[in-house]
């Protein structure tokens, strides 16, 4: 008879173990569901977060600008010289490039809204040399004409530059140099002999080199 109460006792006892660890067992597994779905929740916005770094990188490398285009301005602007423009330019942007035209230049008679391109030459002529016809380089000529000038085996005085002209039969650096300065101050040579306007060239040296030049 005394027994029984221990025994009650015991059962009561184990019970209340046996609850108790259940409930840390459902705590530790809320816990763990917890952790877990934090861990999917931190790693999905390390790739979103990855993900749109790409994305912007891409954005950016496919808006990069077109390529750029190198033209030769010269004649009769502020400041001839070569430069380069965005791949949609036109004949006027590159004009204003060149620090705009001169008193005493025709630049109606060039096609201002066409769109230049590469390697192109742009002419600015005087109003005397559009009204006469004497510009020989427009925006479209240029390069045909030097495909033909090196055809024929010739130096074009108007498009040469420093190191073809100094190929010329007594014609050095220093010569070579005042040629391109007559060339920017006095505009295209209009004939061969126009060559002997230059410093430093006279009649003996035209002779020499008359087969080898052209305009």
């Amino acid at each position: 008879m005394r027994r029984r109460p221990v025994m009650v006792v015991v059962i009561i006892v184990t019970l209340t173990l046996f609850l108790s660890g259940c409930e840390k067992e459902k705590e530790a597994s809320g816990i763990e569901e917890i952790f877990l779905e934090e861990t999917a929740e931190s790693g999905e916005t390390e790739e979103e977060d990855l993900s749109g770094e790409t994305q912007e990188e891409d954005t950016e490398e496919s808006g990069e600008e077109p390529g750029s285009i190198f033209v030769y301005v010269c004649g009769q602007v502020a400041a001839p010289g070569v430069y380069e423009l965005p791949g949609d330019a036109r004949v006027y942007q590159a004009i204003e490039m060149a620090g705009g035209t001169l008193e005493g230049a025709s630049p109606e008679s060039l096609n201002l809204a066409q769109q230049a391109e590469d390697g192109q030459k742009i002419y600015v002529p005087t109003e005397e040399e559009a009204q006469t016809g004497a510009a020989l380089q427009d925006t479209m000529g240029g390069a045909q004409d030097t495909a033909s000038d090196q055809e024929a085996g010739k130096v074009n005085l108007n498009t040469a530059g420093l190191e073809e002209l100094m190929t010329l039969t007594g014609i050095g650096q220093t010569r070579a140099e005042a040629i391109l300065a007559y060339r920017e101050e006095e505009g295209a040579f209009r004939s061969p002999e126009d060559i002997m306007n230059v410093e430093g060239i006279k009649e003996g040296i035209y002779e020499k080199l008359k087969d080898e030049i052209t305009v």
